[in-house]
């Protein structure tokens, strides 16, 4: 079964082609890893499928729902959740606040995340309840905009970069709580630029170049391939 699938996705800013028909499926439950350089396009997919960058062709469909070209907060409600690289926590609100702004009622047939569960994640956001999101600092709006995003009770989560910039211990805790969030039945795409957390936590891989997937495999494979990592992700 396919929950979502992403078929000859093009997209420009401008007169730039930055997507070049991006196609991937993502099975109920999966976690893939979508891996490449700087400019190769993978943040731009993740706007893309959420609505963010205008799509010039191509097909978006979470389970029946045909997605391209909807408005962000349409694709949100249908089943899709985004934490971009930027965080963008609602500065002027406190954390409860915040995690209050993203709260949906649960789908049918799933179990609701609830702000109590966010808070086991992440004790120092319980810590933090009162304070304005503007206030934290970058590991607890990470944090926060994570928790938010899971409120919505999506199917699918696009995570963009959730461990740069952070402290080594922030980064393992960080990967500890999207694995479990992937046990317990969210599907996950995860922009990463490191190597070693895709190999630990996903098992299929995408590697883009250029605007398009430039590789779809097991990642072991992909560990095992040294041409395909020297030509799309290894900086020279």
């Amino acid at each position: 079964m396919t929950l979502l699938s992403v078929e000859g996705l093009h997209a420009h800013y401008g007169k730039s082609h930055v997507l070049r028909g991006v196609s991937f499926d993502l099975a109920p439950a999966e976690m893939i890893a979508l891996l490449g350089r700087n400019g190769s396009g993978r943040s731009t997919t993740m706007k893309a499928i959420m609505g963010m960058v205008p799509v010039t062709g191509g097909s978006i469909r979470l389970l029946d729902a045909n997605l391209a070209g909807q408005p962000p907060h349409r694709i949100n409600r249908a089943g899709i959740a985004y934490v971009p690289e930027e965080r963008l926590p609602f500065d002027l609100l406190t954390v409860e606040e915040n995690l209050i702004a993203g709260l949906s009622a649960a789908r049918t047939g799933q179990l609701a995340w609830t702000i109590e569960e966010m808070y086991d994640y992440f004790p120092r956001l319980c810590e933090r309840r009162s304070t304005k999101a503007g206030s934290l600092s970058g590991g607890e709006q990470q944090m926060l905009t994570l928790c938010r995003s899971l409120l919505g009770q999506p199917r699918v989560i696009l995570i963009d970069e959730p461990t740069e910039g952070l402290a080594p211990q922030i980064v393992e805790h960080m990967v500890d709580v999207i694995c479990d969030i992937n046990r317990r039945g969210v599907a996950v795409v995860l922009v990463e630029q490191k190597m070693t957390i895709a190999k630990r936590i996903c098992a299929r891989s995408l590697v883009m170049g250029h605007g398009a997937i430039a590789f779809d495999g097991p990642t072991e494979a992909l560990v095992d391939d040294a041409s395909i990592r020297r030509q799309w992700l290894e900086v020279a």
